[in-house]
C-alpha cells in the first residue's frame, strides 16, 4: 500500500507541474502551447509507472470482480486529489501569475450545470484511457495528442481540476456543496469515459 501511495503522490506532483506550465502560458496568452506542454506530466507518469486515477479507472472494466483493484483505484484517487489540491495552494504562493487564470477556469466550472460537467468528464476520461492504453501498446505519441485535445476542448479532468481548485480557492470555498458537486460529477464522468473503450471492445465470457 505504501508504494502505491507514493506512486499516487508522484502522479499528483506531475499533474501539478503540467497544470502550472499551462496556467503560466495561459497568463501570457499562450494557452495552446501550455496545452501541449501539459502533456509532459502524463509522459512522465507513463514512463515511470506512477499511479494516476484517470489512467487506471478505465481498467476496472476488465476487473469488475477484482475488489482489490477497485480499492486501489479509490486509494489512487484520494491521494491524487489530496496532492494536487495541497500543491495547488503552494503553487499559488510561489507563482502568483497563475492565480487569476486558475480562478477564471474554476469559476466557470462552479457555474456550469452538473450534466455538462459529467459529459465533459466522460470525454476527458475517454481520451485519458486512450493516451495511457496506446502507450501500453508502444505508441508513445498518444499523450502528446490526447492531452492537448482534452485541454483545448475544455473537457474536465478531475485531478487537474483539483489543482486548479487549490490554486484558485485554497481553503476558501473549497468545501461548499457546489464544489463537492463539481468534484464528484467529474470523477464519475472520468470513470464512465475511461471504461467506454474496454466495455465496448472486450470479449465477454459467461461464468
Amino acid at each position: 500500500m505504501l508504494n502505491n501511495i507514493k506512486l499516487s503522490i508522484l502522479s499528483g506532483l506531475m499533474i501539478c507541474v503540467g497544470g502550472t506550465i499551462y496556467l503560466s502560458c495561459m497568463a501570457k496568452g499562450w494557452a495552446p502551447l501550455g496545452a501541449v506542454l501539459f502533456a509532459a506530466g502524463l509522459y512522465t507518469i507513463c514512463v515511470y509507472g506512477f499511479n494516476l486515477y484517470t489512467g487506471k479507472v478505465g481498467y476496472i472494466a476488465y476487473h469488475f470482480k477484482d475488489i482489490n483493484y477497485i480499492k486501489l483505484v479509490i486509494l489512487i484517487l484520494a491521494f491524487n486529489l489530496l496532492t494536487t489540491y495541497l500543491l495547488g495552494m503552494i503553487a499559488a504562493y510561489a507563482f502568483p501569475c497563475i492565480v487569476e487564470p486558475a480562478k477564471k477556469i474554476y469559476a466557470a466550472k462552479l457555474s456550469a450545470p452538473a450534466l455538462r460537467l459529467f459529459i465533459t468528464g466522460i470525454f476527458c476520461g475517454l481520451l485519458m484511457f486512450l493516451a495511457v492504453d496506446t502507450w501500453k501498446k508502444n505508441s508513445y505519441f498518444g499523450c502528446f495528442i490526447y492531452i492537448p485535445v482534452f485541454i483545448l476542448s475544455g473537457f474536465d479532468h478531475s485531478i487537474a481540476n483539483s489543482f486548479y481548485n487549490g490554486v484558485a480557492n485554497g481553503f476558501k470555498d473549497a468545501f461548499t456543496v457546489q464544489n463537492l458537486i463539481v468534484v464528484l460529477t467529474v470523477i464519475a464522468g472520468n470513470a464512465i469515459g475511461g471504461m467506454l473503450v474496454p466495455l465496448l471492445t472486450r470479449t465477454w465470457k459467461k461464468d
